[in-house]
């Protein structure tokens, strides 16, 4: 009970301390991974242990090319042929021991590897999802030639151990079901918000994935997020199109050999031993997004139809693979095959990345139910031994309302009963900050009004405080450092009579002109606390040249004004009488996106210009947010 009361504790400290928030998510996950599995069992509520455990370390698994893989495998004991669980991750599997254990004391062979270049296993470079889906199907042809093997395999695990998951799921013949959580099949999603880049998650993450050994792990991971981001950092002026050679497209249909070639990742004589700066080199073409958006491994758009086993995904209104999961989940109900189509199940909670992420959460969603919700050991045997449980019963959705802070079981997304309700951008021309006169309304503007205008220098860009995101600064955070800046422009509603519920996606609308000829725009939406406390739901951004879509990038002309569409992915909350509705739009949020330079892929790359904003809202250009409104019961 020692480490199950540290990680309340750890809880309490994160809820109470920004600066306890990174370190106190590396420590809970690593408290509760490194706990005995019989008292993770307790804590998960998974029931008495069936079977004794033996354990084989560093198998070494050939891949097609040559290259060994370090595999640990835990197997029930007696002897004999049983199901497999399938883990394959980056971060080092030692850390994952007792989860093995507590898979095979009751019935199931734990499979868990170390990624090409990782830990244990050859390889001298790791790539980023580059070589995860031959080495997987690798491991599951090795798997399935195994004595062991009684011909059913399952998977399970989280964020990038998700995704390995995903990149073996369509055309698998034994897979009877996959787990993946806080992850997605469409990594482009993760890497992109409306063509400006994660800037923090991206080179964050890589820098620490890159550092991890057998000592650190995932401490080495966790603490590159401590580190600030330099002010010569982030800064985006690509030209339009870079000199390729090859469309995007075509690349996406480039075997990996040739592709490492052409992108400058590996030599020509030795395509599948990556330069040292590879992932580097890769980080800098992720400038265009149209190059991860066709790539066969960052997209799942033509593999979904292929899939047939059945997927429990969990998620997190404050997850930084939220779009992508329910992107993923909307898919798999229209394309796949059964019982995939019909038995998926998506579950999302107030969480971040492995950490909550709404602070007022109550005691049904923290962080002992989002473990049981990370091992719902049913799941495994509804679908791979065909044991009746709870799973038969489950509803295609269950979600996590914040606000009212229940759980309510729901049957598709978006949810049928959406009132698409647009509140209007309003002022009188001086919007600027939270002590401006913007407001929002449910009446459009009849006749011509004001406009509002602020200056956007990428040197002083809007920081980021709280949102989607990994290594810090997540979840629901207090917007005043944000909403006192002159170039951040407040719109809020008067404090509402009655509860009103949104659930589902969220757009804003934007009419803006600016001075440059490529900048960009971005809209966060907030809750206003009966205290005068703002928090974020909700946020996104759009670069201009990228307005209609990532395959026709086009300049702006100056002072012309263009539409814009800015997905800020999805919420469910349910704001109270008394609470009000608030919109920022501003032009940065930075580090999460890169900063854009203003320059239009001009003057070289220390060029950076001031931008002058005017945003429009009037009867001719109705600027807006459209919130999915849930009609009371």
């Amino acid at each position: 009970m020692i480490k199950i009361n540290l990680i309340k504790s750890l809880e309490e400290k994160m809820k109470k301390s920004v600066n306890w928030g990174l370190l106190g998510l590396g420590l809970l996950v690593l408290v509760f991974l490194h706990s005995c599995s019989q008292m993770m069992a307790k804590a998960l509520e998974l029931g008495a242990r069936e079977h004794k455990v033996m354990v084989e370390k560093n198998v070494m698994v050939e891949m097609r090319d040559g290259v060994r893989l370090a595999t640990d495998i835990y197997k029930p004991r007696p002897p004999g042929k049983y199901p497999v669980v399938l883990c394959r991750l980056p971060y080092g599997k030692n850390h994952l021991g007792e989860i093995g254990r507590l898979f095979a004391q009751r019935g199931y062979i734990f499979v868990i590897q170390d990624c090409r270049a990782t830990f244990d296993s050859e390889g001298k470079v790791f790539i980023p999802f580059v070589y995860d889906q031959e080495d997987g199907r690798d491991t599951v042809e090795w798997i399935s030639r195994q004595e062991w093997f009684n011909g059913s395999l399952a998977s399970w695990g989280a964020s990038y151990f998700g995704y390995t998951q995903w990149v073996i799921a369509d055309e698998n013949p034994y897979l009877k079901c996959f787990y993946p959580q806080i992850t997605t099949a469409n990594m482009h999603s993760a890497i992109f918000t409306g063509g400006a880049l994660h800037y923090r998650l991206t080179t964050g993450w890589s820098a620490g994935v890159g550092k991890q050994n057998q000592k650190s792990g995932l401490v080495s991971l966790i603490g590159i997020g401590g580190k600030k981001v330099k002010p010569e950092e982030g800064f985006f002026n690509k030209p339009l199109k870079p000199a390729l050679g090859y469309s995007f497209e075509e690349l996406g249909k480039m075997e990996i050999e040739e592709l490492a070639v052409v992108l400058g990742l590996a030599p020509k004589e030795s395509p599948r031993e990556p330069y040292p700066d590879a992932t580097e080199r890769l980080i800098n073409l992720f400038a265009y997004p149209g190059f991860a958006y066709h790539s066969g491994v960052f997209n799942y758009f033509d593999r979904y139809k292929k899939v047939s086993a059945p997927g429990l995904f969990i998620s997190g209104w404050y997850d930084i693979f939220l779009k992508g999961q329910l992107d993923d989940f909307v898919q798999i109900r229209k394309f796949a095959q059964e019982p995939a189509r019909s038995q998926t199940r998506l579950i999302i909670g107030p969480w971040a990345h492995a950490s909550i992420g709404y602070p007022d959460a109550g005691e049904q969603a923290r962080a002992m139910e989002m473990y049981r919700k990370m091992f719902i050991i049913d799941w495994f045997d509804y679908w791979v031994k065909g044991e009746k449980n709870q799973v038969s019963a489950m509803a295609p959705i269950k979600i996590y309302v914040m606000g009212k802070n229940i759980w309510r079981e729901e049957s598709e997304w978006p949810l049928a009963r959406t009132k698409w309700t647009p509140y209007y951008l309003r002022s009188n021309g001086k919007a600027n900050s939270v002590k401006g006169d913007g407001w929002l309304s449910l009446e459009p503007p009849a006749k011509s009004e004001s406009t509002d205008e602020f200056s956007y220098d990428p040197k002083k860009p809007v920081p980021t405080v709280g949102g989607n995101n990994l290594l810090e600064n997540f979840g629901a955070k207090d917007q005043s450092i944000v909403e006192k800046r002159e170039e951040v422009l407040v719109y809020s509603s008067e404090p509402l009579k009655e509860e009103l519920e949104i659930t589902g996606p969220i757009k804003v609308i934007l009419f803006a002109s600016s001075s440059v000829r490529d900048t960009d725009f971005t809209a966060k939406l907030c809750v206003v606390k009966k205290n005068g406390a703002s928090l974020n739901l909700a946020d996104g951004i759009v670069r201009a040249r990228y307005r209609n879509g990532y395959d026709k990038p086009s300049l702006i002309e100056p002072q012309k004004i263009y539409q814009y569409e800015i997905d800020l992915w999805a919420t469910s909350y349910a704001f109270q009488p008394g609470e009000r509705i608030r919109v920022q739009v501003s032009s940065s949020n930075f580090p999460k996106y890169d900063r854009n330079s203003n320059c239009a892929g001009e003057g070289g790359e220390n060029c950076v210009k001031k931008a002058h904003q005017i945003i429009y809202h009037n009867k001719d250009y109705p600027s807006r947010i459209i919130l999915p409104v849930i009609p009371s019961e």
